[in-house]
């Protein structure tokens, strides 16, 4: 079978090497790991050549390199000249996988997160019948517990793993991606690549939509494990304790949520959720944060971005 495992990373070395080996030691192995590293400026790369007991990796940028084989797996490199985010990552990743490699099944992971040891070979078992399946993402420091909380078949959310498990056993029929995915040659062809625009966050919900659009119909596999860093952003109060936003202090972070998700109702059947959504953060902002005129009109503005379709203003924030 020919698969490729993509592993994007950015400036989290122990993360990477961690992810990269558990991807490595895997039952079943993978016929190629394609590691996109997006520009890291921290000693990603000199780690990982010592990892692979190479003198040096050459700093080739936006080239496909052929570093090695190890235990019976080729390793693939490819150097971006710039940070593209995890949406222009997985764009890359795909795209030379699928043009140049020319496998047929792709598992797309983050660095932050790493695979149980039979998560594949749990996955492959189902590849007959689905086009795109994810394992469950269980928190890395508590294996108890799910990474976010997950609604049951009667649509309460859980955030234990066993309770998860008893609602829906073996098949889940909604999916929280990428973290894991197994994607066929078939979806990859139909549905297209990730959108490299999007920079972070909502780039694997809108490649999902356009799944859906394609009838292909995601699910998780709720055997496989996939272990990731539980919820990272913060879930803020408003309306009286009664509702919450997420909110990031990071103005990159909030203008990608922001510009991103816009985007994605505008065009995928839930425009009616900007207008709530922009009635929620002008409570945040004016009465929350107390008058955050700043912050507001930061939203604003990328609320704007996102009909546009304006995708540039995160540049200016990179090194912010």
């Amino acid at each position: 079978m020919n698969l490729v495992a993509i592993i994007v990373t950015f400036n989290r070395r122990d993360d990477f090497l961690r992810c990269f080996e558990a991807v490595l030691n895997q039952s079943k192995k993978p016929s190629v790991i394609l590691v996109v590293n997006n520009a890291s400026t921290d000693d990603t790369l000199q780690e990982f050549s010592r990892y692979l007991n190479l003198d040096y990796i050459p700093e080739l940028k936006d080239k496909t390199q052929i570093l090695c084989e190890k235990n019976g797996v080729k390793i693939v490199l490819i150097n971006n000249s710039k940070n593209t985010g995890g949406s222009g990552g997985f764009h890359t990743g795909l795209k030379v996988a699928n043009e140049e490699l020319g496998v047929d099944y792709f598992w797309l992971m983050d660095d932050d997160g790493y695979p149980s040891e039979n998560c594949l070979e749990t996955l492959l078992s189902e590849v007959d019948k689905y086009d795109y399946i994810m394992p469950v993402s269980i928190d890395i420091n508590n294996h108890e517990k799910l990474s976010w909380p997950t609604r049951k078949k009667n649509k309460i959310k859980v955030e234990r793993y066993d309770e998860l498990f008893d609602s829906w056993g073996k098949i889940m029929n909604h999916v929280t991606p990428f973290n894991g995915v197994l994607l066929t040659k078939k979806c990859v062809e139909e549905v297209g690549y990730i959108n490299k625009d999007f920079f972070i966050w909502g780039d694997d919900y809108e490649h999902y939509y356009r799944c859906l659009k394609k009838n292909i119909n995601p699910v998780t596999l709720m055997k496989s494990i996939f272990y990731h860093p539980a919820q990272k952003v913060n879930l803020e109060k408003i309306f009286f304790g009664l509702m919450r936003v997420p909110y990031s202090p990071s103005d990159l972070r909030m203008i990608c949520m922001t510009r991103n998700w816009t985007y994605i109702y505008l065009h995928y059947g839930m425009i009616w959720k900007i207008p709530v959504r922009f009635l929620m953060y002008s409570w945040f902002f004016i009465i929350t944060r107390k008058l955050d005129f700043k912050g507001f009109k930061l939203y604003c503005a990328c609320v704007k971005d996102g009909f546009k379709g304006d995708f540039t203003r995160h540049w200016k924030y990179l090194k912010k």
